[in-house]
């Protein structure tokens, strides 16, 4: 699947600690941002879980504590706006939106966002998994 057209609206947004709007924005706020006006999905804030990004090291924890509205999906099976977490420093404490063809949206402190494959050589030993927003009712 190509990568959507909708997503160059989310390249360049600048890397801030807790930022969730597009003056500035962290992994979670990213994923949460393009989630919400690309799918209409809510999803918490989470920026009081954390004091520093460098602290998230269970940010997959903070998405299972949501279960059952997030579902494990095997690698293979993965599509866009899934959420991919990838590990940094040994820990799941990053995350990104699979758009497709192997490649995600993300932002990291120190480099705006950006697209980048998750499966090319810096990030494809580093994935934990995806996951699917299962919506309710």
């Amino acid at each position: 699947m190509p990568v959507p057209i909708w997503a160059g609206r989310y390249i360049g947004l600048p890397f801030t600690e807790h930022g969730r709007d597009r003056n500035g924005i962290d992994c979670w706020g990213l994923v949460r941002l393009t989630l919400l006006e690309q799918f209409s999905i809510s999803l918490p804030s989470l920026a009081n879980e954390y004091r520093r990004t460098a602290d998230a090291t269970r940010i997959a924890g903070l998405m299972e504590r949501e279960i059952p509205l997030w579902q494990g999906i095997d690698a293979g099976d993965e599509r866009c706006g899934d959420v991919i977490v990838l590990r940094l420093s040994g820990h799941p404490m990053h995350v990104g939106l699979v758009l497709g063809d192997g490649q995600m949206l993300h932002v990291e402190q120190g480099i705006d966002s950006a697209i980048e494959k998750y499966r090319g050589q810096r990030w494809q030993d580093r994935v934990y998994g995806f996951y699917r927003h299962i919506p309710q009712g």
